[in-house]
């Protein structure tokens, strides 16, 4: 998951670049203000997430471009309400989302193997969103300090280790 997280911490990095106007930040990620203010918001977020991502080609990488599109779109699309979230908070959002898109994958598997009914499995889906979620929100964002754009790639990584720390109860 570490991995994943530090790709998506990269299409976070340069939508929240794209959003500050930070042009230096855009071209660390072979992007440019000028590009992307040229394309609809839906091409924009789009490309922000080839650029940074690339294709996915298998579940687990589909789950984590979902989960880095969701971002990409409240940072990129959101109007105003756009700056009201950080960069880590995305980050941090987008980590809860990987998680349970991962789980659901798992939770897919086990409805293909007719080990749990539809009920069960959304009963699942609701817990086990809930459960991410309390305990993601338990992250101490202080503690990664200030960060860069370019640097989110590394933070999502330090932090979904962190996140996974916290899923096991160490």
């Amino acid at each position: 998951m570490t991995s994943q997280a530090a790709r998506g911490g990269n299409a976070i990095g340069a939508a929240t670049a794209y959003r500050d106007r930070d042009a230096a930040g855009l071209a660390g990620y072979g992007l440019s203000l000028e590009e992307l203010d040229a394309l609809s918001p839906r091409m924009r977020c789009a490309r922000i997430l080839d650029t940074a991502i690339g294709l996915a080609g298998h579940p687990d990488e589909q789950a984590m471009r979902q989960a880095s599109l969701e971002q990409i779109k409240s940072l990129v699309m959101g109007g105003p309400d756009a700056y009201k979230i950080s960069g880590l908070e995305a980050i941090r959002n987008f980590i809860g989302e990987l998680t349970v898109r991962l789980g659901l994958i798992e939770l897919r598997d086990q409805i293909l193997a007719n080990t749990v009914t539809a009920k069960q499995a959304h009963q699942r889906e609701s817990g086990l969103r809930q459960w991410v979620k309390a305990k993601i929100n338990r992250l101490d964002l202080g503690r990664y300090g200030t960060v860069s754009t370019r640097d989110f790639h590394q933070v999502a990584r330090q932090m979904s280790a962190d996140v996974l720390r916290l899923l096991k109860g160490a």
